[in-house]
């Protein structure tokens, strides 16, 4: 095995001899210690295989048995590598594959989470507090600590007794154990989920508890959207006409926590008014630099004035120092201060560039408003709603798909008597 190996990393030939003294041309060959495998014998010729460098050395022993030497096959990495060589977008292909598979190995693209107990814990938050720790869909594995999302889980979750984090290859798998929570006798827990803002319901995915809403509605904040209980028919499910809806449940099982995905198109409306005379600084060409080495906590002046001798400046910061090495950081480094002076002015700005910065503006605070799973629905439009010579007013709109659902403690309920299990 380890001889082919050689061989093919080596490079080797298969050859015909023919025509001469065939008898000779193998007695030479020993004599210039040349190695010949796998040789056919034939009456008129001979076929055998041999290295790269053995065949270079041929010719004279070819001349001296007046045989003609013929290369049939070429096997061996280097005749690979210039077939490749005419092929330069193959070997790109290759390598961007195995650095895409090296890359895509190296993160986490699951995260499961488990939760064994009352089931009273909402798995979403888990994996919510394990991304704060750095646990998150796309994370490089080499940067997720297991042990560490582990404590932060039980600190940050009281509902939590227990937690273990795996990692399995490109998958997460995070398991928790609820706290059994012993209640006095009459006190059932109860939490329901509100609106926190108005909208109209778009979607609506309950898990645990009473819808009271659905596609269409039109809610405010703090309208009910899902009840914390579980209720069923207590004589079974009743008989309607196809088409007629099924009335409510009304007995309660027993109450919870509610649990849903609800999305609801919502509209921001937002007015601004914009100076259009606004103070700008100008550069006035004049420039101070300063070097300042960092040795921890200290700092020495190498070049320069302690402070820049502007009035009023703008200054830009470049840091050098040792390259990092594993867990150790050079404690020193070059610090270059670069303080521009520049000056006040008041610049009379246009309309259209007013109304520019209120729509920039709207972006931004939509931006920071918005969760991850939200989405924005139309272009925002800007309408201008008065002008003076100081200032424009502007109206900006937007529509929104947000998650509008918020948890809310509702009232303790009857502890419910003997339940019986209702009749399909």
């Amino acid at each position: 095995m380890l001889r082919r190996l050689v061989l093919f990393l080596l490079g080797y030939l298969r050859i015909e001899v023919s025509g001469g003294r065939i008898e000779q041309f193998l007695n030479l060959a020993l004599e210039q210690n040349l190695t010949l495998w796998h040789i056919q014998r034939t009456p008129d010729l001979m076929r055998a295989s041999i290295t790269i460098r053995d065949f270079f050395a041929l010719r004279p022993v070819a001349r001296g048995a007046r045989c003609r030497v013929r290369v049939l096959t070429r096997h061996g990495f280097p005749f690979h590598m210039v077939r490749l060589r005419r092929r330069p977008a193959l070997i790109l292909g290759a390598v961007a594959c195995v650095a895409f598979i090296y890359w895509a190995t190296s993160h986490i693209w699951f995260v499961n989470v488990k939760v064994t107990g009352p089931e009273n814990l909402d798995w979403r938050a888990v994996k919510a507090v394990a991304a704060e720790g750095g646990l998150r869909w796309g994370a490089w594995k080499r940067d997720v600590d297991p042990g560490k999302i582990e404590t932060l889980i039980r600190e940050r979750m009281g509902e939590v007794s227990w937690a273990i984090v795996r990692l399995q290859g490109t998958r997460a798998v995070i398991e928790v154990v609820e706290k059994q929570v012993v209640r006095k006798q009459g006190e059932v827990g109860c939490v329901n989920l509100v609106a926190r803002k108005p909208g109209v319901i778009e979607e609506i995915i309950p898990f645990q508890g009473e819808p009271k809403v659905k596609k269409g509605d039109i809610v405010k904040a703090g309208d009910l959207l899902v009840e914390c209980s579980f209720k069923y028919w207590q004589g079974g499910r009743p008989s309607v006409y196809p088409g007629t809806p099924l009335p409510e449940r009304e007995s309660t099982a027993r109450t919870l926590v509610a649990q849903a995905i609800i999305k609801a198109r919502v509209t921001h409306t937002n007015y601004r008014e914009i100076p259009l005379i606004q103070t700008v600084e100008v550069p006035t060409g004049r420039t101070n630099e300063r070097w300042v080495l960092q040795w921890k906590d200290q700092t020495i002046l190498l070049r320069g004035k302690k402070e820049p001798a502007f009035e009023r400046y703008q200054e830009s910061r470049r840091t050098y120092g040792l390259p990092a090495w594993r867990n150790w950081k050079a404690p020193v480094e070059l610090v270059i201060l670069d303080a521009r002076e520049v000056r006040t002015e008041q610049e009379q700005i246009p309309a259209a560039q007013a109304l520019q910065q209120a729509r920039s503006r709207m972006e931004d605070q939509i931006r920071w408003m918005l969760g991850p799973s939200d989405k924005v629905l139309t272009p925002m439009s800007a309408e201008v709603v008065e002008q003076t010579k100081e200032f424009i007013g502007v109206r900006t709109t937007v529509e929104t798909l947000e998650e509008i659902a918020q948890p809310k403690v509702g009232q303790p309920l009857a502890t419910p008597g003997p339940q019986t299990q209702p009749q399909p």
